[in-house]
């Protein structure tokens, strides 16, 4: 099973990324799970799957792990939710005359907080009626828009639309930002479609490097007759011992002179049983479940894996999901993240003191 679970994982650590809503910034060439930058780990929404006119309040798990900070770490939302963009594809949110309807981008998109926060427009133009698209390029957004780890909107009443080949269902996206400088919109490039128009920069417009930023492209669907809950974690454990979350994880540090042979530890998040929800129509059946892993994040030592697979969708829970830890050879003070997911959107948040002796 643990062969399998490796397997499945490769393929999982390679989508969350694309399905779960990671995006720009984060060091190109360090492993995922190694914290040394501005991190935006995830985002849960507390429906995953919202009815129509359900109010869905999204909260971010994040960092700042920079060595210096010349400026402040903040979380940005853009306070427009982008509805049913043709053929689900985000980056067409920013695009006029690419919505789900074939209409103009103001079809597609709906005001869903002030903008700016009296009610007026930012300079340059007005969000109201314009949608992303109308958004003013190349100023300073930062006082125009929500902030903080949490946002709310509303699930339009009339957002689940008729799906060839598959039953109907709606999808609202939200893009966010984790900035440590000015966020501004840029001018689109035709070379580069897919990206995300969304820029963070110093004061004087100029682009920060990939450790200041993550750009996050959040979804949350709405079906008439489905529901998904967040996974939730029962406890974690040590070397097969629970773990008090508040006091967190205590390692020796790494004496050894290769660090291969330093010694590991084994971490471990266990999901409860009622987690592993049906997945109505995954098989055309209604005999699937859903799939659950976990990925993990230090900022000290290094991870064996980033991330487990906790339940397989037609096997259930997998009997060896740990983890191995190696400790850093210096002692210290930090953090482990560990992030559920589940393949419908679902997640929940693991954050535990690390300290190293």
């Amino acid at each position: 099973m643990r062969v399998r679970s490796f397997v499945v994982l490769c393929v999982l650590a390679a989508s969350i990324a694309a399905v779960f809503g990671l995006a720009c910034g984060g060091t190109a060439f360090d492993s995922q799970s190694k914290v040394n930058g501005v991190r935006m780990f995830g985002v849960r929404a507390d429906k995953p799957y919202a009815k129509p006119g359900e109010t869905v309040t999204l909260e971010v798990l994040s960092t700042d792990a920079r060595r210096a900070k010349p400026r402040p770490l903040e979380i940005f939302w853009i306070p427009i939710v982008c509805i049913n963009p043709r053929d689900d594809l985000y980056y067409l949110c920013f695009v006029p005359s690419q919505t789900a309807d074939g209409g103009s981008i103001d079809g597609g998109t709906r005001l869903v907080a002030p903008f700016p926060p009296d009610g007026g427009a930012p300079p340059g133009g007005g969000a109201s009626g314009g949608g992303l698209s109308s958004i003013p390029v190349g100023i300073d957004l930062g006082p125009f828009l929500p902030k903080g780890p949490t946002f709310s909107f509303q699930m339009p009443d009339d957002v689940i639309k008729e799906r060839p080949g598959t039953p109907p269902y709606g999808l609202a996206v939200v893009f966010n930002i984790a900035c440590a400088g000015q966020v501004r919109l840029a001018e689109r490039t035709g070379n580069r479609p897919q990206q995300v128009p969304i820029q963070c920069t110093d004061e004087n417009g100029v682009p920060l490097s990939p450790d200041d930023y993550v750009i996050g492209i959040n979804r949350v669907y709405s079906y008439a007759d489905r529901t998904n809950t967040n996974p939730v974690v029962e406890r974690i454990t040590l070397d097969g011992v629970d773990v008090d979350p508040k006091q967190g994880i205590t390692v020796d540090r790494c004496v050894a002179k290769r660090r291969s042979d330093c010694k590991p530890v084994k971490i471990d998040v266990k999901v409860s049983d009622a987690s592993w929800e049906p997945n109505p129509g995954a098989d055309g059946k209604g005999n699937q479940r859903e799939q659950i892993w976990v990925a993990y994040y230090s900022d000290l030592g290094d991870l064996q894996d980033e991330a487990r697979l906790l339940f397989d969708s037609t096997e259930g829970r997998i009997s060896e999901s740990d983890v191995e830890f190696r400790p850093p050879y210096e002692p210290g003070e930090g953090t482990l993240w560990a992030v559920v997911h589940d393949n419908r959107a679902g997640a929940a948040f693991v954050v535990l003191p690390l300290h190293v002796k």
